[in-house]
């Protein structure tokens, strides 16, 4: 009888000293109730919590100018310090833990970290690899390096001598500045950098940092931090495909202007100027289709075939006109029409030349 009266009891108690090992494992720093307290902002830290940002661009895959898109390999590196995360260097053994690829994302994923986004990425990141520092001083670096998409403002108007201002937008929309904001120190920038491009129509720049505020949906406002990538296009590689062209078309007033056959074959001279006219047109769509968008906004190589078309026209009425004028020897003003047309030979092509050189220095990078 005694037996069936301490059994239950004895049953129970295995289950009392189950809950008690899970009560002792939740209220202990390392158990479960700790874990989800280190994704919280960090504890005895003032706020808001400096997240330290060097940005270099290891690489321009490519870049859409009409789009206004490119696409960079980028490496991104963050620093903050969180002193949950410290730990006594001479029991581990090394005064930093270096995870790298999969345990680094496991480590992160247990961890608070500051949430960084680029605000004008577009789609994901490929080819990513990441790598996490904690330092026995609690203090964490984070290395991400990754090819993505990105949306720029692009000015063309001074293609094909234009210099582009590409910004990444870095910004910590989970958390208002008042908590964490985003700093660059001298020792970022040294960091920081633009690597050689394997476009061969850019040349790197220098990159700049600049601190901006933004405002979101809860009427709180973000830090945001400005990376601006200057990218300077090759315009010497555009004088063989783009201006040599124009100005072979254009050389046919010199032989209208020029030519002792045509002096008084007004016909042939007509013809050679509407056929330069095509020819100019026929160049116009090729650079369209090969540089989408160097005719059609205000760039100066659109602003060289519009003053082309100018050109032609008016050298063809002058020398029509001049022929005419001087066509009888006997008028009164025959040795001045003879001295003008001599004069308007060459005066039209050298002021012409002028012309499309000045709008290539005014287009020229500073």
């Amino acid at each position: 009888m005694r037996r069936r009266l301490f059994a239950p009891a004895r049953a129970v108690a295995p289950a009392f000293a189950l809950l008690a090992l899970l009560s002792a494992v939740l209220i202990t720093p390392g158990g479960a109730a700790a874990a989800e307290d280190r994704t919280a902002l960090p504890a005895g830290v003032e706020l808001p919590v400096r997240v330290r940002v060097a940005l270099r661009v290891l690489n321009v895959l490519e870049v859409k100018e009409t789009a206004g898109e490119g696409r960079f390999f980028v490496e991104i590196t963050q620093r903050w310090t969180d002193p949950r995360l410290a730990f006594d260097a001479i029991a581990v053994g090394s005064g930093r833990i270096d995870r790298i690829a999969g345990e680094a994302d496991a480590f992160l994923a247990s961890i608070w970290t500051p949430g960084l986004v680029v605000d004008n990425q577009i789609g994901g990141r490929d080819s990513r690899t990441v790598a996490v520092a904690t330092s026995a001083a609690g203090e964490v670096v984070l290395i991400e390096r990754f090819e993505a998409d990105f949306r720029f403002r692009m000015n063309m108007d001074a293609f094909p001598f234009d210099r582009q201002n590409l910004a990444l937008s870095l910004s910590l929309p989970r958390y208002a500045k008042q908590e964490a904001i985003l700093i660059t120190t001298e020792t970022d920038r040294l960091l920081s950098g633009v690597e050689e491009s394997s476009l061969v129509v850019w040349r790197p720049g220098r990159l700049r940092f600049a601190n901006e505020e933004t405002m979101g949906w809860n009427a709180r406002s973000y830090s945001r931090l400005a990376a601006t990538v200057e990218l300077v296009r090759q315009s010497d590689r555009y004088i063989l495909r783009i201006f040599v062209p124009l100005f072979a078309v254009l050389s046919v007033s010199l032989f209208v202007l020029w030519s002792p056959a045509l002096r008084e074959q007004e016909k042939d001279k007509g013809t050679m100027i509407f056929s330069s006219l095509l020819g100019l047109a026929a160049l116009s769509f090729t650079f369209e289709s090969s540089f989408p968008g160097a005719i059609s906004l205000n760039t100066p190589v659109a602003q060289m075939i519009s003053l082309g078309y100018l050109y032609l026209v008016l050298v063809l009425m002058i020398e029509v006109g001049l022929t005419a004028a001087c066509a009888d020897p006997t008028r009164r003003f025959h040795a001045a029409c003879l001295e003008l047309r001599w004069q308007i030979r060459w005066a039209l092509p050298v002021m012409m030349l002028i012309v499309c050189v000045g709008i290539a220095v005014r287009a020229l990078p500073g």
